[in-house]
């Protein structure tokens, strides 16, 4: 099929599907993550005020770093959420892509992304920049709110075709912490860290610069 000739009315029919459509994504993923803040704070107040009466040593707390990035700490472990602000083609193949829901209107094709990384809790604390964390989980929602996730074992869950509510994401939460806590840190085998340099043992604060992280053995594709 031969495509249209550039012109005026092509540029304008353009912004006024494909242009507002990703406008319209672009809100509603930063919508999402906005609620999405809410219910992190909350769970990390509901769970620390109930383990201060089973162990005080172990905290929940919730990091705010800014408009587009939060955490939550609890037992070792930290999950890091970061919103993008631009709307997303899903990958060709994609199992979505070629579904009846999204050719009955193309527009459903693109999607917003909150990134859910685990790192160890100390990496950020002690400033250990050689650790390294792990995406575990991909939360995707488009222009209508309907939305989808990805990730290792139990956040896979799929296409919901009704808005973004609390009650999901508070639920996708409950499965991030399980899932991090479920991962027990594992010590690097003894060969693999058997020479160690001058600047290696110098380094940050003074301590051992190890490669220190969580492998989930989920590798984001797309």
């Amino acid at each position: 099929m031969k495509k249209p000739e550039a012109s005026p009315d092509l540029i304008l029919q353009t912004l006024a599907t494909k242009s507002s459509n990703k406008q319209l994504v672009h809100r509603r993923v930063l919508s999402a993550f906005a609620e999405l803040r809410i219910v992190v704070q909350s769970v990390a107040v509901e769970l620390n005020s109930k383990m201060v009466g089973i162990d005080r040593s172990v905290v929940v707390e919730f990091v705010d770093r800014g408009e587009f990035e939060f955490e939550i700490r609890f037992s070792g472990d930290s999950l890091v959420f970061q919103v993008h602000t631009n709307a997303f083609l899903l990958p060709s193949g994609h199992p979505v892509l070629a579904s009846s829901y999204v050719k009955a209107d193309p527009n459903r094709a693109y999607y917003g992304l909150i990134h859910v990384y685990n790192f160890l809790s100390d990496s950020f604390r002690m400033r250990r920049l050689n650790d390294v964390g792990t995406l575990v989980s991909r939360f995707f929602v488009n222009a209508a709110g309907h939305h989808f996730v990805e990730g290792v074992g139990p956040l896979n869950l799929p296409l919901k075709e009704s808005e973004v509510c609390a009650d999901d994401l508070r639920a996708w939460l409950y499965r991030l912490m399980v899932t991090a806590m479920d991962f027990d840190l594992q010590a690097a085998p003894f060969e693999a860290i058997q020479e160690v340099s001058v600047l290696a043992l110098e380094g940050i604060r003074e301590e051992l610069r190890q490669r220190t992280g969580k492998r989930l053995g989920f590798r984001p594709g797309g």
